[in-house]
């Protein structure tokens, strides 16, 4: 199922469902996972396999908005089963998700290194150093996150 076909069905069907909802279940990486699974699944058998899955969520999507927490929970299983197995044979990745990873890390090495900065320096300014270095290490993360993901994007290997 190509990324168009898949984004008007799924919208078609979510007109009357608040933005926040819907952005609470990550649906909008779903066009994106359908359009790689369909690209891999003539040299893939388990791409196929997910991509008939993901096929069902798609024309139905409207279960996963009732009060049944097993489909939710079925259909999360079924994009991290998708995503990883993207990740691991196809080495494809989500676009987005790598930038925050490193930006988190960097957040928490920049406030490890404030906070023994502080300790070695016995300063007296601990929140200043630690803000500063959280902001610096998120600043640093997403950045090198971002240059990440441009290589990637230049080999394809982004949805």
């Amino acid at each position: 199922m190509k990324y168009q076909e898949a984004f008007d069905l799924l919208n078609e069907q979510l007109k009357d469902i608040p933005k926040a909802q819907i952005r609470s279940m990550s649906l909008s990486v779903l066009p994106r996972l359908m359009d790689v699974l369909d690209h891999n699944h003539t040299n893939c058998p388990y791409c196929q396999k997910m991509s008939k899955d993901g096929s069902r969520y798609v024309h139905n999507i409207r279960p996963l908005f009732e009060q049944d927490m097993s489909v939710n929970k079925h259909f999360e299983q079924w994009v991290e089963s998708s995503q990883k197995h993207l990740k691991a044979e196809h080495n494809q990745y989500v676009k987005g998700r790598i930038t925050s990873a490193y930006a988190t890390y960097g957040m928490a090495i920049g406030t490890l290194i404030a906070f023994a900065y502080i300790y070695i320096t016995g300063g007296e300014t601990s929140i200043g150093g630690i803000s500063i270095g959280w902001t610096c290490g998120m600043l640093i993360g997403y950045l090198s996150g971002k240059i990440k993901e441009q290589r990637l994007a230049k080999n394809n290997q982004l949805y």
